[in-house]
């Protein structure tokens, strides 16, 4: 069963005030605590399912989650929404200190830029 990470932030709109959020995934977030929290996917990334098809998959998701969580904590964020999926997720650039969280988990490896669909991790 997979728990999501909960981090404070300073999300920025007009100015940056304090937020919670929990991190579900290398590409998913909630904003806020309560169970009306806006889900939030990364718009330009895949990454790895925490049930993943194999344990490699598996265990790089655990990585992605935790990478995630430690590029969002204490920092300024920004949440620049495009639109919802079809899960009536906000699908959203989500940028750290002006850098943009989902280029950082590319970089490393830890996600893969988004093609339109999903291509397999194992």
């Amino acid at each position: 069963m997979s728990s999501h990470i909960t981090v404070t932030i300073m999300l920025c709109v007009l100015s940056c005030e304090p937020t919670e959020i929990r991190v579900w995934d290398g590409d998913s977030l909630r904003l806020g605590m309560t169970q009306e929290a806006e889900a939030i996917r990364i718009f330009n990334i895949d990454a790895p399912e925490i049930e993943g098809q194999c344990a490699y998959e598996s265990d790089l998701a655990q990585h992605s989650k935790h990478r995630l969580a430690e590029l969002l904590a204490g920092q300024r964020v920004e949440i620049l929404r495009e639109g919802a999926d079809r899960y009536g997720r906000t699908l959203a650039v989500v940028r750290v200190n002006g850098r943009d969280a989902g280029d950082i988990l590319v970089r490393e490896g830890l996600a893969r830029t988004w093609s339109g669909r999903r291509e397999p991790w194992c």
